[in-house]
């Protein structure tokens, strides 16, 4: 036998043996495609779509610790009781000054897709404080479609100017312990957005979400109307709102500026009211400025001022006299990145005629956003 015999007949007896084993090889199954999660920039930065959909989900949200701090005070509640001749009239009481303290947490998840009538967008906001007060509860929560939105969102008396001096919704001496009008209700929206324009029309079940028909003091469920015109003109914006409360058959009006001038940015804010309404039952009219000056990337100084005149409310609902001004000064800093500081102190001067008193409040806050 010579080697090429020998080099054949070992290669037919492999091919054979290869053959047999190949028969009985079990063939492993190929792994399933995975869908990693992909970025969607189609409605800005943060947004990825659900694996599976071509829904864009959105989450964030911030993490606060504050410190509030006041001086004591004769004005800020009040209350009815009877007179000797058993009339109810107001009294005036007072409150305590101190410090509390705070912890927030909140929680925004935003989903939006694409549909033959627009964008279709829905926010969920979770609240939680552990102060005492509303431990948990569900923040500004709706969906959209297009320029229409339903749910329960904030109304045109929640846009604050840049600091915290000048209040929009109400002053910090308020009637019954109330902040001011109905800011966040169950509502519905329609806006008409043309870029350097924009109008809306909204309507607000003021007590909806507190019962059946009724709110927690019984009364019937009570409907406002609202609209907004706003106009953009290169740095600056101006915007024009009007209400009306059917309940209290009252109206009221209001408007903020905003401009881009200098090293900053002014913000001017007045309201008027017919009588004491669900939009604005501070006083019958306020005006306020501030002016946020950026002293580096970082810091941002915001002094300010407000005017309050007919602060006192009678028991028929209109404005009896009164006046209260306020000044202060806020301070933002920009620790890192998505962790800011945020501080201010105020001096607020009430003359309701049978009481004048000031106090001094303030705040200390940091948060982390993300």
């Amino acid at each position: 036998m010579n080697i090429k015999s020998l080099l054949l007949g070992s290669a037919a007896a492999l091919a054979a043996v290869s053959g047999a084993q190949a028969a009985d090889a079990i063939v492993a199954a190929e792994p399933e495609p995975m869908e990693y999660v992909r970025v969607c920039d189609a409605f800005g930065t943060g947004y990825f779509y659900i694996p599976g959909t071509e829904t864009c989900l959105k989450i964030g949200g911030y993490v606060r610790v504050q410190v509030d701090a006041r001086s004591d005070s004769d004005v800020v509640g009040t209350s009815l009781v009877e007179d000797a001749a058993g009339d109810l009239v107001e009294v005036l009481g007072g409150q305590n000054g101190g410090y509390r303290t705070n912890t927030r947490a909140q929680l925004v998840v935003e989903a939006k897709n694409d549909t033959e009538f627009g964008t279709l967008g829905s926010k969920i906001t979770l609240r939680a404080n552990n102060n005492g007060a509303n431990t948990f509860y569900l923040e500004e929560t709706y969906f959209e479609l297009g320029g229409l939105r339903v749910g329960q969102f904030y109304n045109y008396f929640d846009n604050g100017l840049p600091g915290e001096t000048v209040w929009s919704d109400s002053f910090p001496f308020k009637r019954f312990n109330n902040l001011g009008g109905d800011t966040l209700n169950n509502s519905i929206r329609y806006t008409y957005d043309a870029g350097s324009f924009s109008v809306y029309g909204q309507a607000d079940a003021f007590n909806a979400e507190a019962g059946w028909k009724t709110d927690a003091a019984g009364n019937d469920d009570e409907i406002g109307i609202n609209g907004v015109i706003t106009g953009k003109f290169g740095g600056v914006t101006l915007d024009f709102f009007a209400g009306y409360d059917f309940d209290a058959e009252e109206a009221a009006f209001a408007s903020t500026l905003t401009a881009a001038i200098g090293p900053g940015s002014l913000g001017v804010f007045a309201a008027y009211a017919t009588g004491a309404n669900r939009y604005f039952d501070a006083s019958e009219w306020t005006i306020g400025a501030e002016y946020a000056i950026k002293v580096t990337d970082k810091f941002t100084v915001t002094p300010g001022a407000q005017y309050w005149d007919n602060v006192v409310m009678g028991l028929d609902g209109d404005f009896d006299g009164g006046d209260a001004w306020r000044v202060g000064i806020t301070g933002d800093y920009k620790i890192t990145s998505n962790l800011s500081a945020k501080a201010t102190v105020n001096y607020t001067d009430v003359d309701t005629g049978p009481v004048d008193d000031d106090r001094w409040d303030g705040f200390l806050r940091l948060q982390r956003s993300f």
